[in-house]
């Protein structure tokens, strides 16, 4: 008797989990197109912010990490790399998605270039986990702002934060990969 009671009570615990499980994955059908949508326009607005005219993109990781002599990928991973466009298909610069490993754990960044190489826009593609105050200063846009018109030959000469040199570091770290893969796709595309 205990046991068809028991039996009956899994049965029923079973399908109101079935039926929760499929409430979910419809709800998620039905939101997702908008999410979808929603994550375009905020990657488009980023990507206006680091390289202005933007319009459309197209990947060229491969051909760049191809061209890269002695990257090795599975220590680096495939960061990409974008060839941008304005509204009317000309060649506008490049965008880098980077990654580097600060204090409070990865800083996620998006680094624009103009066509010569020379940095647009730096910017987080997500909040970093760095320490209040100080780690965070590599958000503040005096900080970001103080990379543009680097590039590859002078990225070094922007100063590290007093306080925060892991984070800073990790973030110089970031956009000096970034710098590396824009100098190939510019030289790839046979600009500079």
């Amino acid at each position: 008797m205990k046991i068809v009671g028991i039996i009956k009570d899994a049965l029923m615990l079973f399908i109101i989990t079935l039926v929760l499980v499929f409430v979910l994955a419809l709800a998620k059908t039905g939101t997702q197109e908008a999410i979808d949508k929603a994550n375009l326009e905020a990657q488009k607005k980023a990507f206006n912010e680091v390289c202005p005219g933007f319009s459309t993109s197209e990947d060229i990781t491969s051909d760049v990490i191809g061209a890269s002599a002695g990257y090795d990928a599975s220590i680096n991973g495939e960061e990409p790399v974008l060839r941008c466009k304005n509204a009317d298909g000309e060649i506008i610069g490049y965008i880098v998605q980077c990654t580097s490993k600060g204090f409070g754990g990865p800083l996620n960044l998006i680094v624009g270039f103009d066509k010569t190489g020379n940095i647009t826009g730096v910017r987080y593609a997500n909040t970093p986990s760095e320490t209040p105050g100080i780690g965070m200063k590599t958000t503040e846009m005096s900080y970001l702002d103080s990379w543009l018109n680097h590039n590859h030959s002078n990225v070094s000469e922007v100063d590290t934060i007093s306080g925060a040199t892991v984070s800073s570091t990790a973030f110089k770290q970031a956009v000096s990969f970034a710098c590396m893969m824009a100098d190939r796709a510019v030289t790839m595309d046979g600009g500079n």
